[in-house]
């Protein structure tokens, strides 16, 4: 069900997000949609959490690790079958106050469980206490973010056949940065 729900949104986005479009999609009834759902805004957000990025997921037991998993999703995210997602939850929430309403706990929840993996580095002293966890998150997530939407459909394929290089040097660099220990 929710494979069907993240491909529709990922293809048609809010206006096409509808139970009927679910039910033919999924093959599961109407009727079955909304006795679990009570509308189309809390689907979307399950579907998210049980279909987009997961960092909650993530704790391989250091930092190098959680950066690279997270940078992983995110790419899979991003570059992936379901990669307008991203496009369609940031268009829909600036024209359709209800779907920024309902993706806002997921979108927070997110960068609480970014964040939390540079807080859990803090506390096994692999980094300084002073390193700033959105700052982090937002070097590693908005250069892979960035990666992917400025590379030219022509070189999508190599960048995509160099993400691992690509990532293993991106933690590199950042963890440098912050003065991993």
């Amino acid at each position: 069900m929710f494979d069907a729900a993240i491909s529709l949104y990922a293809q048609a986005g809010w206006a096409g997000f509808t139970f009927e479009a679910i039910a033919r999609r999924s093959g599961v009834g109407k009727a079955a949609l909304y006795g679990r759902w009570p509308d189309r805004g809390v689907l979307l957000r399950q579907t998210l959490e049980a279909r987009w990025l997961a960092p909650a997921a993530i704790d391989t037991g250091g930092l190098g690790g959680d950066l690279k998993a997270l940078a992983e999703q995110v790419f899979a995210a991003r570059a992936g079958l379901h990669a307008r997602t991203a496009s369609w939850m940031n268009l829909d929430g600036e024209a359709h106050p209800e779907v920024r309403a309902v993706v806002a706990p997921y979108v927070e929840s997110t960068i609480r469980e970014g964040r939390a993996i540079v807080r859990r580095a803090i506390a096994r002293g692999e980094i300084p206490g002073s390193v700033n966890p959105g700052l982090l998150m937002d070097l590693v997530v908005g250069a892979v973010s960035n990666h992917i939407t400025t590379t030219p459909e022509r070189l999508r394929g190599t960048m995509i056949a160099r993400r691992e290089a690509f990532i293993e040097t991106l933690v590199a660099t950042v963890l440098k940065g912050v003065g991993e220990s």
